[in-house]
């Protein structure tokens, strides 16, 4: 019985292994092919993040957060992310708060309805002015002739300005404190960024700021124009801010701090300059996304849609494809664009059978929220959809540059503000452009149109990158310790091939676990059933032989006679008394050299 047992429970754990090894690889190349557009499809999607969040407790702070996002403000959501908060200041982790996280609890506290009035305030009073940018005032005589201007600023510090061919300009008198001339602009000092400058000319003029990456040759020039008749005033005061941590501006940290304060309502035009003009060298966060959420602009869609790879996804330095995917598509989302239909069929046809894209969290609720973001009301918001009410969701400086007005009544999906008109008024063929089809990618920059991605260049048949269409090959920057460089092509950086003895450890473990449990099944028969294995040793060999067992009464000690009947004293004979015969001296039993060696390989599997 004893052997039976060990038997079914060793034939259980060889199917269960079994099982789990079909299982993973099936989880691994299995993928669903539905479509996009279909709703219920996304609602699989969305059911499959459910059952992953469940009702658990034990979640993590980021996981809480994306969650609450592309879910809503469910109960076990809202506690962790309630925990998680500093005990004296409204802020996140509570360890050590920072701006990216505190920006993210936000976004999530505002989506369920909840109270954020102490979050924006503590992030506001994280700002500081962004001294990484060189600021100029440009002063532009209407009839572009030659003429005198005059800047006051601390009430009395006077700059004398003449303005002559080319409308270059000069300074002199006390102003040099603060402004010097460079070509046609004026520079401002450092030291006096936060001065308000009072130009007044001696013709019909306009003034506007510019700012500049120091070391970079792009000037960036400012929406906000002021014009003024001859003799009149006009008003400059530059108020870039950052959001820093500690002494330094925090670029990330900012990106997400003016989004979500965006999100929430507030004027985010003072941040612009800052995110606007280190975009170059924070590629790896996918700045376009972000600023042209804020901004909007031809040029950061351009760029935003230069950046997708394949026409399907976003990858940048941070190596994590869905996050950087989620990203691109949080800028893109409602613009209509085709590169975002593209992206969402590209997802559709990687999705697991369970509906999600992995058992991360974090990931499909960032997906989710990103690409198709729910637009319900939570239970203690009274804000109508944005849409169904005629509206538009845009960025807000992008609907306040198209003298739109910006309604916080009503609500839109992702990261967009309710906007009363539509900031997109042009056509692709307005543009000189066309849209183009399916397959095609741009050579030259796109613009946002009515009609979609506007293409102002020509429409190329798209290349076909051959590396990530390869099994264990990857596009990155350049190939770690574990891959090497393959010939196959990327859209940008390098073919990364991983190794085959580690993509076949990858792809192969469920085999060795299978291998491992049939070598401790049969270790564990060894072991049980060694006597019988022994004596079958033997009787292969010749040297055991069998006879038949004379069975002794129920009861009777082994190895006696049976007791015989008992008869009556007058016919009974004297017994005589018999000495215990010696035992028979026992033969050495020769030992099996092969035997013991085939014993003790079993037993040292068994180990």
């Amino acid at each position: 019985m004893k052997i039976k047992g060990m038997l079914f429970y060793a034939l259980v754990f060889i199917v269960m292994v079994s099982v789990v090894g079909s299982v993973l690889a099936a989880d691994n190349s299995s993928n669903s092919t539905a479509s996009t557009g279909d709703s219920k499809d996304i609602a699989f999607s969305y059911t499959c993040l459910g059952n992953l969040v469940g009702n658990k407790t034990d979640i993590g702070f980021n996981d809480a957060v994306f969650a609450a996002l592309a879910l809503g403000g469910k109960n076990n959501l809202l506690d962790t992310i309630n925990s998680n908060k500093n005990s004296g200041q409204a802020c996140w982790p509570k360890a050590t708060c920072t701006i990216k996280d505190t920006a993210w609890a936000l976004l999530a506290l505002d989506r369920a309805g909840q109270d954020t009035s102490s979050i924006q305030t503590w992030l506001k009073g994280k700002t500081a002015n962004a001294v990484d940018l060189q600021w100029f005032i440009e002063i532009d005589l209407t009839s572009h002739e030659n003429g005198t201007c005059t800047i006051i600023y601390d009430n009395s510090t006077k700059a004398n300005i003449v303005i002559g061919d080319n409308m270059g300009v000069s300074v002199s008198g006390s102003g040099t404190g603060c402004l010097s001339s460079s070509g046609n602009w004026l520079k401002i000092k450092d030291n006096c960024i936060d001065k308000t400058f009072d130009v007044q000319c001696n013709k019909d003029f306009i003034t506007t700021l510019g700012y500049q990456r120091p070391g970079k040759n792009t000037v960036y020039i400012s929406s906000e124009v002021h014009s003024a008749a001859s003799l009149g005033t006009t008003e400059e005061k530059v108020n870039s801010k950052c959001f820093k941590t500690g002494s330094s501006c925090d670029y990330e940290g900012s990106l997400w701090a003016t989004l979500a304060l965006q999100k929430s309502g507030n004027d985010i035009s003072n941040y612009a300059p800052y995110i606007i003009s280190l975009a170059e060298d924070n590629d790896r966060y996918l700045p376009s996304s972000f600023i042209y959420l804020i901004a909007g602009g031809s040029e950061q869609y351009s760029n935003l849609i230069a950046l997708q790879k394949q026409g399907k996804y976003w990858e940048q330095i941070t190596g994590n494809r869905l996050y950087d995917t989620s990203v691109g598509m949080l800028g893109l989302y409602g613009s209509g664009a085709n590169e975002l239909d593209s992206t969402k069929d590209y997802l559709m046809s990687i999705r697991l059978k369970n509906g999600c894209w992995n058992s991360n969290i974090k990931d499909n609720s960032f997906l989710l929220y990103s690409g198709w973001p729910k637009t319900t009301v939570t239970a203690s918001s009274s804000k109508a959809d944005c849409i169904s009410s005629g509206k538009y969701c845009s960025g807000s400086l992008e609907c306040s540059q198209a003298n739109g007005l910006i309604s916080y009544d009503y609500s839109c999906s992702g990261l967009s503000v309710c906007c009363s008109l539509n900031p997109l008024t042009q056509s692709c063929s307005s543009l000189n452009g066309r849209v183009c089809a399916s397959g095609e990618t741009c050579d030259g920059d796109s613009a946002p149109s009515i009609d979609g991605s506007c293409c102002i260049g020509t429409c190329k048949v798209q290349q076909q990158y051959t590396c990530e269409q390869s099994a264990n090959k990857y596009c990155r920057a350049q190939c770690n310790s574990k891959e090497t460089q393959s010939a196959d092509t990327c859209q940008s950086g390098v073919c990364c091939a991983v190794n085959n003895n580690v993509a076949q450890s990858s792809n192969h473990t469920w085999i060795w676990i299978l291998i491992l449990g049939i070598l401790i099944l049969l270790a564990i028969i060894a072991i049980v059933m060694r006597d019988k294995i022994r004596l079958a040793w033997y009787k292969y060999r010749g040297k055991a032989k069998t006879a038949p067992v004379t069975r002794s009464p129920p009861g009777a000690p082994i190895g006696m006679r049976p007791m015989p009947r008992m008869m009556p004293p007058s016919m009974q004979r004297p017994m005589s008394i018999q000495r215990k015969p010696s035992p028979m001296p026992s033969k050495p039993i020769q030992k099996d050299s092969e035997m013991e060696e085939t014993l003790r390989k079993l037993r040292e599997m068994s180990k």
